[in-house]
Order: C-alpha cells, then sequence, then structure tokens
C-alpha cells in the first residue's frame, strides 16, 4: 500500500527512523519524569533525527530536480510546488493547536500568525512558535530558496567542483562559527552531504569518490562541532549510498507518514499523557503506546491532509 514508483527505499527508511527518533525525544520531554543518564541520553539522542531529515533534504530535492531539467526561470514554479507540498499539513497542525486550546485564541495575534505562515517569526523580536519543532520547517524553506537560486548555477560547474565549492561554503560557515537556531547556514553541512550523494546517484561521480568526500568532510565536522554532528551525517549518508536492499513494509509505512507524524507529534502526546498517566505509570508502557497512538493519529491526518496536498503539488511543473 505504501510502496511508490520510483521511490529510494533506504530514503523511507530514514525518514521513518528520523521520526521515530524525534517522537522518542518529545515523548521524555513531555512525559517530565526523571531517569538514569544513560536512559535520558538515550532518549535525547532521538533529536540526532532532524539532522537526518536535512541530510535527506539535501539529496532529495536536488535530485528530484535535476530529473525535470530545472532552470531558474522555473524558481517561481518550484517554490509554489513545494509550499504546495509542505504547507497544507503544516497549516492544518496550527489549526489544531488552536482548536485543541494549545495556542490561547483569546490572546491572537494575527501577527504571529501571518509571521509563522511565512516562517518570519526568527526575523521578528517578541514573537516565538506556536510549537517548538517548527523551527525546522523554517530551515527547510530558506534551503528551497538557496537550492532553487544557485542549483542551476552549481550543475553548470564540474561535478566536483560543485561539490567543494557546497562544501567550502559549509567549512566557512563552521569556521566563523555561525551558530543561529533558525538559520540555515548553521546546518549547512547537513545538507552539503546531501549533495555529495546527489550527485553519485545522477552518475556524476563514482561511488569512491562519494564517499571519500563524505567520510572525509563528516571528520571535518566532527573535528569542528562535534562527534555526533559529524558522526550522523555520515551514517545517513552512507546509508543512502549503500543500502540496496528491500525495505520491510512497516519502515515504508513510517517513511511515508513521517512528515505527517513530525507536525503532529508533539499535539497527540501531551493529550494522551494527561489521560493515561491516571492509570497506568510503567514507563515502557507508557512510552510504546504514546508512540503507537502518535503514529495512528499520523496515519489519519496523512491520508486527510497531507496526501491530497501531495498529489495536487505533483500537478505543478518545475521544467
Amino acid at each position: 500500500m505504501f510502496k511508490k514508483e520510483n521511490q529510494i527505499e533506504s530514503i523511507v527508511l530514514l525518514r521513518g527512523v528520523a521520526a521515530l527518533g524525534v517522537c522518542f525525544v518529545h515523548f521524555y520531554l513531555t512525559n517530565q519524569v526523571q531517569y538514569g543518564q544513560f536512559m535520558t541520553q538515550l532518549f535525547f539522542s532521538g533529536q540526532l533525527g532532524v539532522a537526518m531529515f536535512f541530510v535527506i533534504s539535501g539529496f532529495v530535492l536536488p535530485y528530484s530536480l535535476s530529473q525535470k531539467n530545472y532552470t531558474i526561470k522555473a524558481f517561481p514554479n518550484f517554490l509554489l510546488k513545494r509550499s504546495i507540498r509542505i504547507d497544507p499539513p503544516y497549516w492544518a497542525t496550527i489549526a489544531l493547536l488552536f482548536l485543541l486550546g494549545r495556542v490561547y485564541s483569546q490572546h491572537f495575534d494575527l501577527s504571529r500568525l501571518v509571521l509563522h505562515i511565512f516562517y518570519l517569526i526568527p526575523l521578528f523580536k517578541g514573537y516565538d512558535w506556536y510549537t517548538g519543532i517548527f523551527w525546522t520547517l523554517c530551515i527547510e524553506f530558506q534551503y528551497y530558496i538557496l537550492l532553487g537560486l544557485f542549483l542551476p548555477l552549481l550543475m553548470r560547474l564540474k561535478p566536483i567542483v560543485s561539490i567543494m565549492v557546497f562544501l567550502l561554503i559549509s567549512l566557512v560557515c563552521m569556521l566563523l562559527k555561525v551558530n543561529i537556531r533558525e538559520l540555515i547556514f548553521t546546518y549547512l553541512y547537513d545538507f552539503a552531504v546531501g549533495y555529495i550523494v546527489f550527485q553519485y546517484f545522477i552518475k556524476k561521480i563514482s561511488l569512491k569518490t562519494a564517499m571519500i568526500c563524505l567520510i572525509a568532510f563528516c571528520i571535518v565536522v566532527a573535528f569542528k562541532v562535534s562527534i555526533l554532528t559529524g558522526f550522523i551525517p555520515a551514517v545517513t549518508g552512507l546509508t543512502i549510498l549503500l543500502l540496496n536492499k528491500k525495505v520491510p513494509s512497516l519502515f515504508l509505512f513510517l517513511g511515508n507518514i513521517s512528515y505527517s507524524l513530525y507536525l503532529t507529534h508533539t499535539i497527540v502526546m501531551p493529550f494522551y499523557l494527561r489521560f493515561i498517566k491516571t492509570y497506568v505509570s510503567n514507563q515502557a508502557f507508557l512510552c510504546v503506546t504514546a508512540i503507537l497512538i502518535s503514529i495512528a493519529f499520523a496515519y489519519v491526518f496523512y491520508i486527510v491532509i497531507e496526501k491530497p496536498a501531495l498529489k495536487f503539488s505533483k500537478k505543478i511543473k518545475v521544467s
């Protein structure tokens, strides 16, 4: 049911793993129970799923555009296509937050809503996101703009030169210690890893060259930022490069609803835990059931909101 034509199954697998990781960390934050040091670190490692999503975007979007012979003339259509694909589920999530009282309607601020719709919250002091996960969508949208503007230029260069340009810009950002949470240049190294993998998939570089570039760059990231910050993109990129086995249907399912799961789990979990903790205290049961309930809700959300948006976005041509 969730097998789609021309999809790269390793990508779908990684999306599912990344979404589950983010669910785990938010279960910990929502549950507000003190665990031992090992379990606390294990839960918090789930936030690395965000880096996995960035690497995946760094690969998937240029790969998709390259298949359509994208040119700069199609930039408006490209942004429109991404907006139709991404925004309806995002806006529906905002609506849910209002309907369920997570955003207090008696203090409604139209300016804040408009800033959310256009991902402009970071540009204005005194405003914050309705829910913490939205900052990553802001990063993704910045990437859409940069990619749409500069991919045609990069593709005119020799493949290895275009990779080096991307890596060099990422390295400069690291050396300058750009560390603004909602600015893409803070995470450009993740997208750069995806770009390396993209060049291999369009057969512009060999597997050996891709692996050398990827591993060498991630070692630099690990040295300049942190070991985990370099390790996660490396594992994500290598998985895309090397995994060619069939992915179990469960992971195809999770991967394909991963965006809906990412958007809605921070809404579902608090309501579920507030109810169930009155009757159950077993932490393993709470964790498993909270995630299962979140997955079930995400599936419905996917069918009702995300899937129609996905189908409609496919009608927009970017060639």
